[in-house]
């Protein structure tokens, strides 16, 4: 099975580390994929010429900096049969570099679990798509709801899952979180006025370990398999993974025949090399062993 990762590169990196990094992966058998997210997609893939220019732009980089493909991240706006013409007009320039190259290139796309296919379009995107990262996570109120609940409630993604039957499983990874949200002055399940962005924010998992004291006391969720962790004295909860929901959720992925899971985000649960052998290790992700 397979087991992804993303790290979004700050301003100041880019192209610079790019070589380095796919030697030192390509040296471990991994994998990098280049993924080309963020607003504006809409625009330019619905015009046809705009689109076809795009698409060469996206295999020229990739080619040019040797990457082993593409994802589409297209996460806001999204129309499903536009965006199957996109991947089906990128995975064509795919093939034609595959041919040159000699080896295989990928393609694929995130997309949201409330999303909904047909069954005739869900058999055309499969065509063009090597797998789809289901994104099963900011599944409650985040920052941008009313209502705060869990991040990442395995039953919620149990019953969204039921609309992706379509898709053969070996197409589809499943979403992992390695960060939650952090709310103040209000309570899980509590509605309020307005967006939780007065309320809460994000919260990476290491930053949650520093936060937490004997104040804050672990409450788990039979149903959901996760936890809210919550100070009563400061009326602040959290919604979190712990390496043991992980690894429910890794188990479940693994009896009902995923292709595998993927991360959001590299760093968030990071822990930085020590002086024995100077690898990155992590306090969520190294729980989950195929």
């Amino acid at each position: 099975r397979d087991l992804v990762t993303n790290h979004a590169f700050r301003q100041d990196q880019g192209v610079d580390v790019i070589r380095e990094l796919i030697a030192q992966a390509r040296a471990c058998q991994t994998k990098v994929l280049l993924s080309f997210a963020g607003e504006g997609f809409r625009e330019r893939v619905e015009d046809p010429a705009l689109r076809a220019k795009f698409v060469d732009f996206m295999v020229a980089f990739i080619d040019k900096y040797d990457f082993d493909g593409i994802e589409v991240d297209w996460e806001t706006a999204v129309t499903l049969p536009l965006h199957e013409v996109f991947v089906r007009e990128i995975r064509e320039k795919l093939n034609v570099l595959e041919s040159r190259k000699g080896r295989k290139m990928y393609l694929t796309t995130a997309l949201h679990s409330w999303q909904r296919y047909s069954k005739e379009l869900a058999g055309k995107v499969s065509r063009s798509l090597d797998w789809i990262n289901i994104m099963t996570y900011d599944m409650g109120g985040g920052i941008w709801g009313n209502v705060p609940t869990h991040n990442t409630p395995l039953d919620r993604i149990i019953t969204d899952l039921k609309a992706w039957e379509m898709f053969d499983k070996s197409k589809l990874c499943i979403g992992l979180a390695n960060y939650g949200f952090f709310y103040k002055g209000i309570k899980p399940g509590q509605k309020i006025e307005g967006k939780l962005d007065k309320y809460g924010r994000y919260i990476g998992y290491n930053e949650a370990m520093a936060v937490f004291s004997s104040d804050w006391k672990e409450v788990k969720d039979p149903q959901a398999k996760v936890s809210y962790f919550i100070n009563e004295k400061q009326q602040e909860f959290i919604t979190l993974e712990t390496k043991e929901t992980i690894r429910t959720k890794a188990e479940w992925v693994k009896e009902n025949g995923f292709r595998g899971a993927f991360w959001w985000e590299f760093s968030y649960d990071e822990i930085l090399p020590d002086s024995k052998d100077g690898k990155i290790r992590h306090h969520l992700i190294d729980e989950i062993k195929w």
